[in-house]
């Protein structure tokens, strides 16, 4: 499997990853300048802020997957939040089900339909765990409960799994399952 990090949406540093050429995982804002415009590719987001979603616009989607509590997100602005950017953006295309289609961990908090993706050795986590630190829970929509809950249970998952799966959050730097628990002050909380 070839992943391809990005780092998109110039000042928020969105982390986007391209896998094998056809999965674009958090499509970040300038992510059109890397890939062919002619190539269709299958989007998943982990959820759905602006942020992670103002590069579907300039690449063809041939697919695009998202956890239903998070369509309201992708459809409207002001709770996409790009209306603060004077960027209105809204994605009113078909949409999938990503845990019909793909292997997700549903972690509300960030979002409601914030979600984990695991795919290989990788666990895509997007806003709501980072290298050392978590996703925001001050924003509309978010939960600080939710979000307790979902560390909890991302935590019990983590058993399961070999201590060099790969974490690639949605910002900020990427590392090992084993690095991100000795260096996350959240998840030694719970």
């Amino acid at each position: 499997m070839e992943i391809q990090k990005l780092v998109t949406s110039k000042g928020f540093q969105t982390n986007t990853y391209i896998i094998n050429n056809e999965i674009i995982i958090d499509p970040g804002e300038g992510v059109g300048q890397f890939v062919s415009k002619d190539h269709e590719f299958i989007v998943l987001l982990t959820h759905g802020h602006f942020d992670h979603i103002l590069g579907l616009s300039e690449i063809k989607v041939k697919e695009l997957y998202v956890h239903p509590l998070d369509v309201n997100l992708l459809q409207n602005p002001k709770e996409n939040l790009s209306f603060l950017l004077d960027k209105p953006f809204s994605w009113l295309k078909p949409w999938k089900n990503i845990s019909e289609n793909y292997r997700v961990i549903h972690t509300p908090g960030h979002t409601p339909g914030s979600c984990v993706i695991h795919i290989g050795d990788y666990l895509f986590t997007g806003d709501t765990l980072f290298f050392d630190s978590i996703g925001r829970t001050d924003l509309p929509n978010s939960s600080t409960d939710d979000m307790k809950n979902s560390l909890k249970i991302l935590k019990q998952y983590f058993k399961s799994l070999p201590r060099n799966t790969f974490i690639a959050p949605g910002h900020m730097r990427t590392g090992t399952l084993e690095e991100v628990l000795e260096n996350n002050p959240f998840l030694k909380e719970i």
